[in-house]
């Protein structure tokens, strides 16, 4: 089975319809590693289907995104990043204040402060892809 089967496969199996548009959009951003803009989704997704316009590829990550398919990804400065989520390596963000980089962080490292969240709050949070802002090593250590 291919990629594009089994991720329609399982975009049907949350109870989306698998447009030809999402079907190619998920292919996308699936064989891309990393975390990608909308413009990238676009620009690669249209060598596939010429017809597809930006404000559709908008749309449709927000429905992939709503089906627990790809994660978004906001450092607050630049636009919405998107990737794949993956259940079984799920992983948060460190993002630095000053340079904007971003580093990934296993889940596991955090789960001490998401489950004092949890007991503290009553409130869940989602470690599939948590972002933590602060200043990198590298930052501190220019200042």
């Amino acid at each position: 089975m291919s990629c594009g089967e089994r991720l329609a496969i399982e975009l049907r199996s949350k109870g989306y319809r698998v447009t030809p548009q999402r079907a190619v959009i998920l292919e996308t951003i699936a064989h891309k590693n990393g975390h990608l803009c909308a413009q990238d989704i676009y620009i690669d997704a249209r060598r596939k289907l010429p017809g597809l316009n930006l404000a559709t590829v908008y749309r449709t990550v927000e429905v992939l995104h709503e089906a627990e398919m790809v994660d978004l990804f906001n450092d607050g400065s630049n636009p919405a990043l998107f990737a794949m989520r993956d259940p079984h390596h799920p992983h948060g963000h460190l993002v630095c204040r000053q340079c904007h980089a971003v580093f990934d962080i296993d889940p596991s490292v955090i789960a001490h402060v998401v489950q004092s969240v949890a007991l503290e709050k009553n409130f869940y949070v989602d470690p599939n892809h948590l972002t933590l802002f602060g200043i990198c090593a590298a930052c501190q250590d220019d200042e």
